[in-house]
């Protein structure tokens, strides 16, 4: 698959030049790091002791099973804890998905998280989750092999209110299927964050996923809303931008909570 390259690079200019601008206005940031909304995850771990919840809705136009397809997905549950001040462990429970030909739950991931470097205006960590084949109905999986993914999760602080997040690493199969395929994917997912005021914030980003016969680049972006210190509402919205998928979006809200 060809990827409109001009187009890519076109959109992420405008959108670095839409932050940076945002950027020049001051703010004092509340968001809390939920991983969520957005294709990537930060850099902090949850503190040990505390629970954080995230959950959401989406409409997606991308996953179908046939193009064009709309699906509903009612769930993205993430729960994360904090073994150390340095380590976490995470589970994906997965969501309900239903489409206008049949309906079902899909989704099953296990991970951790390890900060290996902190200083005042950068942090790096590590990622590694497991997704595991489950589903019913419509969405019973048709590959029941487990996917690993690993890759390294980079924030660095460029201004006041103002982050660049840094994921790259790779996915794979556990266990070879077709002709010996484990079906390896890159991965690279930069993304700008800004706050806007002392509850409220925005991003931007890229999301490119490299395949050995498909490439995958999207732009997303999104808004966060944090009324307090433990809870987080955000929308969000990602365009695909490859030649072959016209119709590639989606758009979805949901919440960040910790206890």
């Amino acid at each position: 698959m060809m990827v409109r390259t001009g187009s890519v690079q076109t959109t992420l200019v405008g959108l670095v030049a839409i932050v940076c601008a945002l950027g020049m206005a001051p703010a004092a940031h509340g968001q809390i790091a939920s991983d969520r909304p957005g294709f990537g995850d930060g850099a902090t771990t949850v503190a040990p002791g505390t629970v954080q919840l995230g959950l959401g809705y989406a409409l997606d136009r991308e996953t179908g099973r046939a193009p064009g397809e709309t699906i509903h997905e009612f769930g993205q549950v993430l729960l994360r804890t904090g073994v150390t001040q340095a380590l976490e462990v995470r589970g994906g429970v997965g969501s309900l998905k239903a489409t206008a030909d049949g309906s079902g739950y899909e989704g099953l991931a296990l991970g951790t998280k390890l900060r290996v470097l902190r200083t005042p205006r950068t942090a790096l960590s590590g990622v590694a989750t497991t997704s595991v084949p489950v589903g019913t109905g419509a969405f019973a999986p048709g590959d029941r092999r487990a996917r690993q993914e690993l890759k390294v999760a980079f924030d660095g602080a460029l201004g006041e209110g103002l982050v660049l997040s840094v994921n790259s690493g790779a996915s794979f199969f556990y266990d070879a299927g077709l002709q010996d395929e484990r079906d390896l994917e890159g991965l690279f997912i930069p993304t700008l964050s800004v706050g806007l005021s002392k509850t409220t914030g925005a991003y931007v980003g890229y999301a490119g996923f490299y395949g050995k016969s498909t490439n995958r680049n999207w732009v997303e972006g999104g808004l966060t809303f944090t009324p307090n210190a433990d809870t987080q509402f955000d929308v969000n919205t990602g365009l695909r931008m490859d030649d072959n998928v016209d119709t590639g979006f989606f758009v979805g809200l949901g919440l960040a909570t910790r206890f």
